[in-house]
């Protein structure tokens, strides 16, 4: 499966993910949030961020939530997310979801790996790379929210 259809998929799948009743889907993420973002963070974000963002500006849904500009919800907010590991900033790694127990998937954004989602176990070891869970956010994205 392509990105383009992958990302066709995910938004098919997103109405569909379980959420809290009193949740409302957050929608996307704006020009001034996203520049926003790229501010707290210090540098610009990959397109294919970008993009999701527009889609979904992050939400608590699947096991440990999707990240975004969420600055209102600290919890759920990329910039947040990566704070406590400043190492990640400098491997070029954006934290794009949890796993509901603490632990992180990056989006990779420098060297051979870049464009692909990997698992990162914040727990044993947050600055190595558990293992390569997708090779697009796109195709992790349909596998995060076909797992639940």
């Amino acid at each position: 499966m392509d990105d383009r259809e992958a990302r066709r998929e995910v938004l098919r799948l997103l109405p569909q993910a379980q959420r809290a009743p009193e949740q409302a889907f957050p929608g996307g993420a704006g020009d001034r949030e996203l520049a926003d973002l790229q501010r707290r963070l210090g540098g610009p974000l990959p397109a294919v961020l970008t993009d999701w963002l527009r889609v979904c500006k992050g939400e608590a849904i699947c096991a440990g939530g999707v990240y975004g500009a969420r600055p209102d919800q600290p919890f759920l907010d990329i910039a947040e997310r990566v704070a406590p590991f400043p190492q990640w900033r400098d491997l070029g790694w954006l934290p794009v979801a949890g796993d509901g127990c603490g632990n992180v998937y990056v989006l990779l954004t420098r060297g051979d790996l870049a464009g692909q989602v990997a698992f990162v176990d914040t727990m044993s070891d947050p600055g190595s790379i558990e293992s390569i869970t997708a090779d697009s956010l796109w195709t992790f994205l349909r596998w995060l929210l076909i797992r639940g």
